[in-house]
């Protein structure tokens, strides 16, 4: 089958090498990804890793196409005139409207990250350890019009570790993709491949995430915001704010790390209250935290934060430095 794959971040290279490479006749004729954007300090165009990748695998320029938009006349006629049987797609980052769907001999599929119909949207990952869920995994599916409510021709799923974060999930999830599209292959391969319609009795959504959707809420449960810390990680990013005693304003905090302490606290603190406390880390090691009250009476143990126009550090390095106004308690989400 000649295949034109689309995707843009890092999370969608596994799946490109994995297409590449399967052999038995298969090849990647095309690549379709979202143009260089400026990075980095040097706020310098830099090509997306998945173009990166596609010309290490041998694709020249002329059929890797950045387009604002997929769906845009020259692209779609550049694309028909690859004459290819399948579109496959993962993270591209773009709507793709019913003459791209198109495109395809056979028909369009993508890998989301969840195990649909939960979680569809712009970010299951996130939504996947937040939720508490136990599992997820990825779903192909075949693309339609409506927000990754195709019908799914096979899933895959993983257990979601207590430690895991939203970054070493997305990489599990990147490879477990790859290994998706592969099998995919094969039973398209082997007229194996059968659609089944989602129950949108199941269906749950997540948004896409923006810097302010880190923001701990201390009117929450402990352990719901034990998983949000984990859930923001390493983007955007969990933060509160912080204010000490004697009434100086409130500046921002973000935290790197936290953990549900193994036992309660002798004196619970009231939600959005915190005092430095001994304790061990998850790894059993001494080390310092900030314990917060939650509302539903437990604590949350912040281990590593980082203050305004500092690095992250454990709490203890925080408390000795820019954070010695707070070693004697302090009030966070002011």
């Amino acid at each position: 089958m000649r295949i034109v794959f689309a995707g843009t971040p890092e999370y969608a290279v596994p799946s490109l090498q994995a297409l590449a490479g399967y052999g038995a006749g298969h090849q990647v004729i095309g690549v379709v990804t979202q143009p260089d954007r400026a990075r980095g300090r040097s706020r310098q165009p830099l090509p997306p890793p998945v173009k990166v990748a596609a010309r290490a695998l041998g694709l020249k320029d002329d059929v890797i196409f950045q387009p604002k938009s997929i769906n845009e006349r020259a692209t779609l006629d550049a694309l028909r005139a690859l004459a290819p049987d399948l579109l496959c797609v993962v993270a591209y980052g773009g709507l793709l409207k019913d003459e791209a769907l198109a495109l395809a001999k056979l028909y369009p599929i993508n890998a989301h990250g969840s195990l649909l119909p939960r979680h569809r949207g712009a970010a299951p990952i996130a939504a996947a350890i937040s939720a508490g869920d136990a599992e997820t995994g990825v779903s192909i599916m075949k693309m339609e019009r409506g927000l990754d409510s195709g019908p799914v021709m096979l899933q895959r799923e993983i257990a979601i570790q207590p430690d895991d974060t939203a970054g070493t999930l997305h990489d599990k999830l990147a490879a477990l993709s790859a290994t998706c599209f592969r099998d995919a292959l094969r039973l398209i391969g082997e007229g194996h491949a059968h659609f089944a319609a989602q129950d949108e009795s199941q269906a749950t959504y997540a948004p896409k995430l923006s810097k302010d959707s880190g923001r701990l809420d201390w009117t929450r449960p402990a352990a719901v915001l034990e998983r949000h810390v984990r859930a923001m990680t390493p983007w955007p990013g969990a933060w509160t704010t912080i204010a000490a005693p004697d009434g100086s304003a409130p500046k921002r905090l973000r935290v790197h790390a936290a953990a549900l302490p193994k036992q309660p606290p002798s004196q619970r603190p009231a939600p959005g209250e915190a005092e430095s406390l001994e304790t061990k880390d998850p790894q059993g090691c001494e080390t310092t935290a900030l314990c917060a009250g939650c509302s539903d009476g437990g604590a949350l143990l912040l281990l590593a934060v980082q203050a305004e126009g500092a690095k992250a550090m454990g709490v203890r390095e925080f408390l000795n430095g820019a954070g010695r106004p707070y070693a004697g308690g302090c009030r966070l989400g002011a």
